[in-house]
């Protein structure tokens, strides 16, 4: 167990990016894995909360029996159970119990830009033409002389536009999400993701998403479902 632990430390440097990269326990066996429970992430980032309810949303999509967070934690605060950061070996397997569930979702928010407005100066290059005209004599019906214009070539200039412009940087979301086996406390499967959107929500959405998608697809691989 601890080396596969720490082959899952050394791996999550490696896990953010534009790729969902996961890390699953090749000895656990997710046939016992029922019930999934959901535990609030944490977040240091006050302006991005509930990303938990965004992994249980696809969980049961994909399938699995899952035990969210409100009803989580209105269970734990009957049985007088704090939850905050470390869970201890003997805290997750009194949690396994009373909920019911094989396995716990525990993750973090690891980083936050929330979505903002820059202005920047543009420049235009412009480039104009002008005519250019000369006086010319040329002999009248009469045989006089007659003065008259005529344009000879063009000249251009060139002038620059400088002016301020707004632009939107999207936000940028990055998680960590793993599961933790009730009865042994192990790491079976990690994943981290950065994801860029329009909006934090949007982010941390398509992360749940991909995560939940690429849990999935290992588990089929293994036979796990």
């Amino acid at each position: 167990m601890k080396k596969f632990l720490f082959s899952l430390l050394a791996t999550v440097g490696l896990l953010a990016g534009c790729t969902p990269k996961t890390v699953i326990s090749q000895s656990y066996d997710f046939k016992h894995m029922q019930r999934i429970g959901v535990m609030g992430f944490a977040s240091p980032y006050s302006g991005l909360s509930g990303v938990e309810n965004l992994f249980a949303k696809y969980l049961i999509e994909n399938g699995f029996k899952v035990v969210e967070r409100a009803q989580l934690d209105a269970v734990l605060a009957e049985h007088n159970i704090s939850v905050s950061g470390y869970l201890s070996p003997a805290t997750t397997k009194k949690i396994g119990k009373i909920l019911g569930v094989d396995v716990l979702l525990v993750g973090e928010v690891t980083s936050y830009t929330p979505t903002r407005k820059e202005m920047a100066l543009v420049s235009t290059q412009r480039t104009e033409a002008h005519p250019v005209y000369a006086q010319a004599v040329r002999p009248g019906p009469d045989g006089k002389p007659t003065a008259y214009t005529q344009r000879v070539g063009t000249t251009y200039s060139q002038s620059t536009d400088v002016r301020p412009s707004e632009y939107t940087i999207d936000a940028q979301v990055g998680v960590i999400a793993k599961l933790v086996d009730v009865e042994t406390a192990e790491i079976v499967w990690i994943g981290s993701l950065s994801q860029e959107s329009s909006s934090a929500l949007d982010a941390a959405d398509d992360i749940a998403r991909r995560l939940v998608k690429s849990f999935t697809k290992e588990l089929a691989k293994r036979g796990g479902r």
